[in-house]
């Protein structure tokens, strides 16, 4: 019975080439859509899951409620990790991690070698690390490989890197440079590609190392300093829940003098369980590196299921309108005593067939476009991750799904068929057949234009970003990292040599980079007013120069001087609204910071206007400038035509001035571009889903004024007997289309807009959604319809009447 009835789906869909071609098409679309959707989606899960401990590892994550700001961050103080595990003992382990990367950039080198490294994700971690976190062990023993001062694990990859095929275990490495420099034990390398997680380090320095680490070891205050990443492992009984309950208590006890001193009003410790950071800590600052957003994957599969539905909508559509071509069929079928459970059989077979011939055709051609997925959602998916049984299983369903979907109303529809109605050739489904496939084809509609909305709307909030003034002129400027202090010490020298570079303009420094978010900060208060109410207020050092290096502007004061000192700053605009200080009386005013007993005051020598230090989802926030003498990056803005010609210039001075030190520049332009990949990602993905929206609902839109045609055929050419022009013709077939994408436009309208204006509530500076977004994407919709429409409609409207009638 079964193969029976394979045998006459196949014999069905044959015999009508132009229908099992435009609904195999837009299943395949679909499906090939669902399954790269599906292969990304379950790349992002599982994170963390590697770690046999993973459902009783949690990180300490922290809110702080200042006057008038609150700030929150993935990290804690310094002991907070520790004392949580000495005061509850449900807490069996604790640990730290630092990255480094956020304070210094450091160079690693093999100890034998001058080719020293910048290697990025340097952590530094307690002797603990590999008691709470599962690694896999090349070399070494992960139990006792913190133990000990400056001692170091490496990935396999920086070990190959420094090392080449050599075992390194007990070999050392340099890490820093000059006066600051240390030797390093190798104790163990790990196989960075074991398990998905959050932690992505490079290589770990043991806490116990002098510099960072011991300061994290000996630092006491509950309050400040919130950027170690704290971890803490729970017996395998204990409430995660219970324990959040005693933390208010915990940091009240602990930290109560600490907070008051550094002006807090209040601190909360959270817990996240490792396995939902990855995907649970969007607006979260300060992650360890880069997460993905659970939001971002339900969009996702929120636009492979529509795009799938329309397709679906597709095979509808064209099998109900399609319904007088097969009433012979069902009519014979059924006086010969075929039963509707047999005729629905049957149609459901041929749905499914080809929902699961469109399954086959998708794998392949997905396996083909992977690269190119990969480049549109920043991805390196390979085929490997095709390869897993639960992807098998959910491809399974999906064309199972699709094909019962997709066929169940026209099976239901079809089988209910009268047979004295099909050999009459009467109107064999009735009215409400039509009325839903005229409310199906606006559906179709709806889910394009809202699409077309979106990405119109992402499109405008990208150029937005991309285009606003940031208050700094990042074209032709060049990010050049010092690294070290023997760099840092020889900047004016450096400077000098730039300087009589041809295509260098002006020189400067500073801590931070544009496009790098400025962490440091510090609690000010005015004169006269209690710590208590402290403001937190970021800092960044920087030398002269740095304001006309970057063409900010001074609203009032001066530059700094060869002569000024860590008590002198300048602050933005910011700093003088949130303070409320005038204008007019900035260059007489002064703020203070406190540590423990000690106040130090800080006078202003000047005023900018804001500038966007960090992303511009983010609102300015007050931000003081300092002298520093010890910069990280060397800023350089340039004029020239070769760029090749200006760097090599560079390289060379550098490496004559400064030794074992690479030449490491970057565009702030490009870097600025970075921050805003994710909405380039966003455009990008809703482009491509959308086209392939339109490309399905076209094909759709193609069948069905096919049918309409052919329908009227008879109708139209006694019509041009009678006189009709071409025009008539072509409106008397357009004219029905044309109303349901007007229909379809007043219904996407309010949805499109509720959608897109809670997207752009995460952005701090957006863009207005102007009426015309709406017109436009209307206006597609229309253009579309009428061109698919209109060429059928023209090639019906000028055939020859007279075959169309020579039957009559």
């Amino acid at each position: 019975m079964i193969k029976n009835y394979i045998k006459i789906a196949w014999r069905n869909l044959l015999k009508n080439p132009q229908q099992t071609t435009i609904n195999l098409l837009g299943l395949t679309i679909g499906t090939g859509s669902c399954l790269f959707i599906l292969i990304y989606v379950f790349a992002q899960l599982g994170y963390d899951a590697h770690h046999e401990q993973a459902d009783n590892i949690y990180r300490v994550e922290t809110i702080i409620e200042r006057e008038g700001a609150n700030f929150d961050t993935a990290a804690a103080s310094p002991p907070i990790a520790f004392a949580i595990k000495e005061d509850f003992p449900e807490v069996t382990e604790a640990t730290r991690v630092v990255l480094t990367d956020v304070f210094f950039s450091t160079l690693i080198r093999a100890f034998n070698s001058s080719d020293g490294y910048y290697e990025p994700r340097a952590y530094i971690a307690d002797s603990t690390f590999f008691k709470v976190f599962d690694y896999r062990f090349l070399e070494g023993n992960p139990l006792g490989a913190l133990n000990e001062p400056n001692t170091v694990v490496l990935s396999s990859k920086l070990a190959h890197k420094l090392f080449g095929e050599q075992k390194v275990l007990d070999k050392e490495v340099v890490w820093g440079s000059g006066e600051d420099e240390l030797v390093l034990t190798i104790k163990g390398v790990f196989d960075e590609t074991y398990g998905k997680s959050h932690l992505n380090p490079n290589y770990i320095v043991s806490m116990g190392t002098e510099g960072m680490g011991t300061f994290v070891q000996g630092f006491e205050s509950f309050a400040t300093n919130n950027f170690v990443y704290s971890y803490i492992q729970l017996s395998p009984n204990s409430s995660a829940a219970g324990l959040r309950q005693k933390l208010p208590e915990f940091i009240k006890a602990r930290g109560g003098k600490d907070l008051a001193d550094a002006g807090m009003l209040s601190k909360t410790l959270l817990l996240k369980n490792i396995a939902d950071i990855h995907l649970y800590s969007e607006g979260r600052k300060n992650q360890l590196h880069e997460v993905s957003s659970i939001e971002f994957l339900y969009f996702l599969l929120s636009l492979a299921f529509f795009i799938q539905l329309v397709a679906c909508v597709n095979f509808i559509n064209l099998s109900t309108a399609r319904a007088s071509k097969r009433a012979k069929e069902i009519g014979i079928r059924k006086v010969v005593g075929a039963g509707k459970r047999m005729l629905r059989g049957q149609f459901l077979g041929e749905s499914i067939l080809l929902s699961m011939t469109a399954v086959l055709i998708s794998v392949p051609l997905t396996l083909v476009l992977l690269p190119y997925l990969n480049e549109l959602t920043n991805a390196s998916l390979d085929y490997s991750n095709m390869l897993q049984w639960k992807i098998a299983l959910l491809l399974l369903i999906i064309g199972l799904l699709t094909g019962l979907i997709a066929g169940i109303y026209p099976a239901i529809l079809l089988s209910a068929i009268h047979p004295v109605k099909a050999f009459k050739r009467t109107n064999i489904l009735g009215s409400g057949n039509g009325t839903l496939r005229k409310a199906l084809v606006v559906f179709q509609f709806v889910v394009s234009i809202s699409l077309v909305v979106a990405v119109i709307i992402i499109t405008q909030q990208f150029r937005f970003s991309q285009n606003k003034d940031l208050g700094y002129d990042k074209e032709n400027m060049l990010a050049l990292r010092i690294g070290t202090d023997e760099a840092s010490s020889k900047f004016d020298a450096i400077k000098e040599l730039f300087l009589k570079i041809p295509g260098v303009t002006a020189v400067s420094s500073g801590n931070y980079a544009p496009s790098e978010n400025v962490l440091s900060d510090n609690g000010l208060y005015l004169p006269g007013e209690s710590r208590e109410r402290s403001t937190i207020v970021k800092r960044n050092g920087v030398s002269e120069d740095y304001f006309k290096t970057m063409r900010i502007p001074f609203l009032t004061g001066r530059d700094f001087t060869a002569k000024d000192t860590v008590d002198q700053i300048i602050v933005n605009r910011a700093t003088l609204e949130t303070f409320d200080i005038p204008l007019e009386k900035a260059l007489s005013t002064q703020l203070i910071q406190s540590f423990g007993e000690e106040t130090f005051e800080m006078r202003i020598i000047g005023v900018v206007e804001n500038y966007h230090y960090a992303s511009i989802k983010e609102a300015i926030s007050p931000l003081f400038l300092y002298k520093e003498n010890s910069p990280n990056w060397l800023f350089l803005k340039t004029k020239t035509k070769n760029y090749g010609q200006l760097l090599t210039a560079l390289e060379t001075e550098w490496k004559k001035s400064v030794r074992n030190v690479p030449f490491d520049y970057r565009f702030v332009d490009r870097e600025v571009a970075q921050l805003y990949a994710e909405e380039k990602r966003l455009g990008k993905i809703s482009i491509v889903f959308t086209l392939l929206a339109i490309v399905i609902s076209c094909l759709g839109l193609f069948g069905l004024v096919s049918y309409v045609a052919e329908q009227k055929k008879k109708e139209i050419g006694i019509r041009k007997v009678l006189g009709a022009s071409v025009n008539s013709v072509v409106r008397l077939l357009t004219k029905d289309f044309i109303k349901l994408v007007v229909i379809a436009l007043f219904i996407a309208v309010p949805i499109a807009y509720l959608l897109m204006d809670r997207w752009l509530q995460d952005y701090t500076y957006r863009i207005d959604i102007k009426w015309w977004v709406f017109a436009l994407a209307g206006g597609c919709a229309m253009f579309i319809t009428l061109l698919t429409v209109g060429f059928q409609s023209l090639k019906s409207a000028v055939a020859n009447p007279i075959k169309s009638l020579k039957t009559e």
